[in-house]
């Protein structure tokens, strides 16, 4: 695990400065703080910062190709830096060394050199696992081309690489601060960056708030050839036209129940290949559980877990539940029992590691459980992705109803329920299903369960200018993208699908791998095995979601593995209290920012409006901590990285 960046000055060749690939390698110096390495060759310079797991003593980066058998050393024609983790390293390793390829080092890192060399880019398909790299091939093309610069991010978008191109040079990096530490880099809102931010809470990939800077797209690679750009998808879920998910049944459920068990039992133990300690993150949940379930079964000592919840407790603390798979599995468990005044603390840490403001508030627990990990692990297991391949989601039971809601007559959905719910005081989750439940295009309604600020909230809360610089944009472009991309997946296809290329990569897997690499340590996802991914895919919808019961066939896999409490469990997502504390403890401090002249003066939003949402929340009235959460990491993204 580590982070990664380069310089490709392709138009006018200019030579790369060392001095700028130090700054950016210390720039995401979090992310790598056992070694670090640069290559510079001329117009091209790569830069690393590792964070040893694999092959703790010869795995530095930049890797180059080939050994010399008169020289034993590099023949530098390509080199690699590389952020994430390859699984599949030792087969691959066996399989090149057959073909006559030499190693130098036991990394993993290596093996994606070898296989570029054998393969070509279609090396990407033989890797399994997260990665994010850029491979230098200096060897002469047919033309006479220049060098080329090969990026690729692995399918599921688990590990990040954003990249600037401004028709003259290709910088690229692990995280945004690394490409701004080029001072020519202009820092410039982009507006449809701005209108994403403020209507989902993240950014909408490949766009950013920075204009000018994209992040690479999950299952995409990018190649520079003298200045060629081509961005290309190399990996869909459902890569055949027509292809859906209602595909021949061959297995029965008891037969999808085993092979799910597997699948997943074969993900968690190549996840478990580490030459330092590991661990993983547990809430009580089926996920969580079932990677600590999978975990116990194949080690020989007891899995170090460790949990976070509030000192508020109530439903904003699921200690009790972790308690009981940790003494059902016998682990070596760590709690974590955060307070209000550790927000303020770590909210302007957080606002820097996640480079553009950030809406998920459970960035903020999972940064300080991975602060809290990394005193005693380096590497740690975690539970995304089961609700998006295995139909976690209440959202989703919810979308079946639609049709039938609409099918009402128009007075009585508008006139009498819609009125009558949003009269109500607070019911956030209730006033939101009505909402969304009332948008006839299911495409748009998909997106409209995820909205913070719709569109209406986003007209009264931007100022005149922001609403002329931000009404050119279409809020749902992404999902209605996708959402319309295979027209033979049925509606719970469709919904999951879109998850997994826009929700799951842009918020969860953005969350985990900021917060957890701020402190140093490796996440791993075993849920996002892309063969699993890829069976889970075409498994017949009602093992997903039967009746009422979500992830049917996961729990149907896991009822030898887990407690009955853990495979009964409601759904509890990771509830942050946010509500409680921007009218409690917290009030005074949002009050402060949100209120600030600096915040007024930058001619963003209409105040009158911002009060509003700030007094009614402090009432009790409603619920706006979730916009008044948009609203302060904006605040405080803008003095970090814009006011420089």
């Amino acid at each position: 695990m580590c982070g990664i960046c380069g310089v490709y000055n392709f138009r006018d060749n200019q030579p790369v400065q060392e001095q700028l690939l130090q700054r950016m390698c210390d720039a995401i110096g979090h992310r790598g703080p056992d070694d670090e390495g640069v290559y510079v060759d001329g117009n091209i310079g790569l830069g690393n910062k590792r964070l040893s797991i694999i092959d703790l003593t010869t795995g530095h980066q930049p890797i180059s190709n080939e050994a010399c058998a008169e020289q034993g050393r590099s023949d530098g024609s390509v080199w690699v830096v590389f952020n994430g983790e390859i699984y599949n390293y030792r087969e691959l390793m066996s399989d090149l060394k057959a073909k006559g390829h030499r190693f130098s080092t036991a990394s993993d890192t290596e093996v994606i050199v070898h296989a570029y060399e054998e393969y070509g880019i279609e090396c990407v398909h033989r890797l399994t696992g997260m990665f994010a790299f850029a491979i230098y091939d200096r060897r002469p093309t047919a033309g006479g081309k220049s060098p080329r610069l090969f990026l690729a991010r692995d399918r599921l978008g688990i590990k990040p690489l954003y990249y600037y191109l401004d028709g003259r040079r290709l910088i690229f990096a692990s995280e945004i601060k690394a490409i701004l530490a080029d001072s020519s880099v202009p820092r410039q809102i982009n507006y449809k960056g701005l209108n994403n931010f403020f209507t989902y809470g993240h950014a909408v990939a490949p766009d950013t708030i920075y204009q000018g800077i994209e992040k690479l797209l999950p299952g995409h690679y990018l190649r520079c050839d003298n200045g060629e750009i081509e961005v290309k998808e190399y990996w869909d879920l459902y890569p055949d036209e027509g292809q859906g998910n209602e595909a021949a049944e061959s297995l029965t459920e008891a037969g999808y129940a085993a092979r799910v068990y597997e699948l997943l039992q074969d993900s968690v133990r190549y996840r478990l290949v580490s030459d330092v300690p590991l661990g993983a993150f547990l809430s009580g949940g089926i996920d969580s559980s079932t990677v600590v379930g999978l975990m116990s079964t194949l080690m020989d000592q007891p899995v170090k877990t460790f949990s976070v919840g509030f000192e508020i407790g109530g439903a904003y603390s699921e200690l009790d539940d972790a308690r009981l798979v940790a003494e059902y599995f016998k682990t070596d468990h760590h709690e974590l029992r955060v307070k209000s005044s550790e927000l303020v603390d770590a909210l302007q840490k957080l606002v820097y590691h996640y480079d553009e403001p950030f809406g998920d508030a459970a960035c903020f627990p999972t940064y300080l459980v991975s602060k809290f990990a990394r005193d005693y692990v380096k590497v740690a297991l975690t539970g995304e992705g089961g609700d998006e391949i295995f139909g976690g989601y209440r959202r989703y039971l919810a979308e079946r109803l639609s049709p039938l809601y609409q099918s009402l007559p128009l007075f009585l959905r508008e006139k009498v329920i819609a009125k009558a719910v949003h009269s109500l005081p607070r019911f956030r989750r209730l006033k939101k299903a009505v909402s969304a439940m009332s948008v006839p295009s299911p495409d748009v309604r998909y997106g409209s369960w995820l909205t913070v600020f719709d569109d209406e909230m986003k007209m009264e809360l931007f100022s005149a200018q922001v609403q002329e610089l931000t009404r050119r944009y279409d809020s749902f472009e992404g999902y209605r993208r996708y959402y319309n991309r295979n027209g033979s997946l049925d509606l719970l296809g469709k919904l999951m699908y879109t998850d997994l290329k826009t929700w799951l990569p842009d918020t969860y897997l953005e969350k985990t791998d900021k917060a957890s690499m701020a402190v140093g340590l490796e996440a791993r996802v075993p849920f996002l095995d892309h063969q699993l991914v890829e069976f889970a895919a075409q498994m017949p919808s009602r093992y997903k979601i039967n009746g009422l019961t979500t992830k049917y066939i996961l729990k149907k896999a896991m009822r030898r593995l887990l407690p009955k409490s853990v495979l009964r469990k409601r759904k509890h997502g990771f509830a942050v209290p946010t509500d409680p504390w921007f009218r409690g403890e917290l009030k005074d401090f949002v009050f402060e920012i949100l209120m600030d002249e600096r915040t007024r003066s930058r001619g963003y939003f209409d105040f009158d409006c911002i009060e509003k949402l700030y007094k009614l929340h402090d009432s009790g009235k409603e619920v706006y901590d979730s916009q008044l959460w948009l609203l302060l990491n904006f605040e405080l993204w803008h003095r970090g990285f814009m006011d420089q």
